[in-house]
């Protein structure tokens, strides 16, 4: 199982910092920054937030910057397998776009127009949703990606 971070970080017009990523998985659609946790270094879901925040938005942060909205697992995901995803809430507002790098370009989506853009199939059909009406409180979903349409199951919210 792979285990990563999605970041889910505004401007302070409300509109949501997505990637959109020049690689697979999900080459050609916009998804938060994240990435791999090292478990190999025993490095934590915020160790990795934080890490990934730098390296990819040039965020520098600490713990307390950060709040564990919801856990997603992922049963066989399309071109990754089993990833168990952990989704972080940045608590500040980011005013200007981070530079493209080698992972892709940024841009900042109005949440109003996040579910018509260019996400994810899973993300479109359930992690958006939580994400967007969760009104604070933290959420576990298990989708499993080898029923078609997609089976979702809230293990808690």
């Amino acid at each position: 199982m792979i285990f990563a971070t999605l970041l889910y970080i505004k401007n302070p017009q409300g509109g949501y910092l997505l990637l959109e990523r020049l690689n697979e998985p999900n080459k050609g659609l916009l998804s938060p920054p994240g990435g791999k946790v090292h478990i190999h270094e025993a490095e934590s879901p915020y160790r990795c937030a934080i890490r990934e925040a730098n390296e990819e938005c040039l965020i520098v942060s600490t713990e307390a910057d950060w709040t564990l909205k919801g856990i997603i697992t992922e049963k066989n995901y399309p071109k990754i397998g089993d990833i168990m995803l952990f989704l972080f809430e940045y608590k500040h507002t980011m005013d200007a776009l981070p530079p493209d790098f080698k992972e892709g370009r940024f841009r900042f989506v109005d949440e109003k127009e996040i579910l018509e853009s260019n996400i994810p199939e899973t993300d479109k059909l359930y992690i958006w949703n939580f994400v967007l009406r969760n009104n604070g409180g933290f959420f576990s979903v298990y989708i499993d990606c080898n029923e078609s349409p997609y089976k979702c199951t809230i293990e808690a919210e």
